[in-house]
């Protein structure tokens, strides 16, 4: 009797004190919140857009060989100031010198050959006219006139390739003189060298600059200096060229240079990324962006390429517009209208008027990282619901919602 009891009396508690833990657990819900509010009102929305990049200057020349050798001498330092024409590094000659001296003596004996064909020639071509002079007046036979003319056709064939024989010759002299004088490698154009890669006695290889040992070094002109960034394919149809822009490098901190947009790259950087069947991926891609860097000149001279740093583009500036925080700012699923196929998305906002909720869709323009600009849906001084997130998840329309104080925090 008595275990009954107790048996009836923790039946009673579990009735009543289940649900009392279990709110307690899950927490408020929000018709149990106090929300927070604002008024819609006017105001100025900054749009920008943020990514991050490295400085590099304006103009560059990759310093490479288009003949293979090894590296001699390397007349120049990393760092160092250079002028067009500078002498920078003087591959090994030797080989080059014996094509060159190979190509003069091929050249000479075809200079001879010409010289002995065209004497023949001459000489088969008197015989000729003298033989045709005879044949005219019936005093020779006519195998013999073929025979003479012949002759001469002959030796003016073995003319006509010694002459080419020379041309030959001489274009292999101007090939090996070509490729001696590159083996004197001299700066394109002047600016300082950013990037010296080769060391003496290494082989400097001819060919593409994907290929270790074909970039020497690199020439920067350093008198305009930018910065590159990778911006994302959902921001950078925001950019054009003129925007305004700043930028921060991790290498100065406190200083803040003023840009402008230069180049917003028409394709993105995917290079070879394919799929086996001939489509792109579904990869978000980034397109390269490049801002032109003023400032201090002191500042920009202590700025070298390959430095981090943060660009920031103006890409919209509204004054004095209807603007509503993003936090206030929901997504709603929307299939209706077509075939329903494709859920679409739908901006919401949840107004207060007399207690109640009331659920407003919306169209928004640009936006910040707080605020957005109102296109359509709302007006001037409506009561807009804030928070808390947690609340407003669960908040429907119609429902009777409780207001924070006053100085309450959101």
């Amino acid at each position: 009797m008595l275990r009954r009891k107790w048996l009836y009396i923790g039946g009673t508690v579990l009735l009543v004190g289940g649900p009392i833990a279990w709110k307690a657990y899950a927490g408020p819900t929000a018709a149990d919140l106090a929300f927070t509010v604002e008024t819609v009102r006017r105001q100025d929305v900054k749009e920008s857009v943020t990514a991050n990049g490295e400085i590099q200057a304006l103009s560059k020349v990759n310093v490479g060989t288009t003949v293979t050798g090894e590296i001699k001498q390397i007349h120049v330092k990393d760092g160092q100031t250079v002028k067009a024409g500078d002498l920078l590094v003087t591959l090994d000659q030797e080989r080059f010198k014996q094509d060159l001296n190979r190509a003069d003596l091929s050249l000479r004996m075809a200079h001879q050959d010409r010289d002995n064909a065209e004497a023949v020639y001459r000489k088969q071509q008197g015989t000729f006219q003298r033989q045709e002079a005879l044949f005219k007046q019936e005093l020779l036979s006519l195998d013999q006139y073929q025979d003479a003319k012949l002759a001469r056709d002959n030796a003016d064939i073995a003319f006509q390739r010694a002459k080419v024989a020379v041309q030959q010759a001489e274009a292999q002299v101007a090939l090996s003189r070509d490729a001696l004088d590159k083996t004197v490698l001299r700066a394109p154009m002047a600016g300082r060298v950013t990037g010296l890669k080769a060391e003496k006695g290494e082989m400097a290889i001819a060919g593409q600059t994907s290929i270790a040992g074909a970039v020497l070094m690199v020439i920067s002109d350093l008198g305009e200096i930018l910065a590159e960034a990778k911006v994302g394919e959902l921001e950078v149809s925001k950019l054009r060229l003129g925007q305004p822009a700043e930028v921060q490098v991790d290498a100065l901190p406190g200083v803040v240079f003023q840009a402008k947009v230069f180049n917003v790259a028409s394709s993105s950087d995917r290079g070879q990324n394919q799929s086996l069947f001939g489509g792109s991926n579904q990869e978000p891609q980034n397109y390269k962006v490049r801002v032109i860097l003023r400032g201090d000149r002191a500042d920009l001279d202590r700025l070298r390429p390959g430095m981090s740093a943060r660009v920031a583009v103006l890409a919209n500036e509204i004054k004095n517009t209807l603007a509503v925080p993003l936090q206030a700012v929901m997504e709603r699923e929307d299939r209706s209208g077509g075939l329903g196929l494709m859920p679409r998305t739908r901006t919401t906002v949840f107004l207060v008027k007399d207690g109640t909720a009331e659920e407003r869709t919306v169209r928004l323009g640009a936006s910040t990282r707080r605020t957005a600009e109102v296109l359509e849906g709302l007006k001037e001084g409506e009561t807009l619901i804030t928070g808390p997130a947690k609340g407003m998840n669960g908040l429907t329309a119609g429902q009777k919602v409780k207001l924070a104080k006053a100085g309450a925090a959101k």
